[in-house]
């Protein structure tokens, strides 16, 4: 693939599986410093998709909550 440009988030199945561990490592991150999540989280945080892992490890490390993770990633304050 690096060949040709392209690299792992170029193939679905790999981009999902990423997408889903990133998810469940922010989740439990979060759940670890004692702070509760709604059901859909973060699959259903608005930019949560299109954060650097950078980004949302800072939101999850530094947020008093899920609704402050939320305004830190950029979806605002519902949740």
């Amino acid at each position: 693939g690096e060949r040709d440009g392209t690299g792992p988030d170029d193939h679905p199945f790999l981009r999902s599986f990423r997408d889903e561990a990133r998810a469940k490592t922010i989740r439990q991150l979060l759940l670890a410093r004692g702070i509760e999540v709604s059901a859909g989280f973060p699959a259903d945080v608005p930019g949560f998709a299109e954060a650097s892992e950078e980004a949302a490890v800072a939101a999850a490390l530094g947020c008093d909550g899920e609704r402050d993770f939320r305004a830190r990633i950029g979806g605002g304050s519902t949740g």
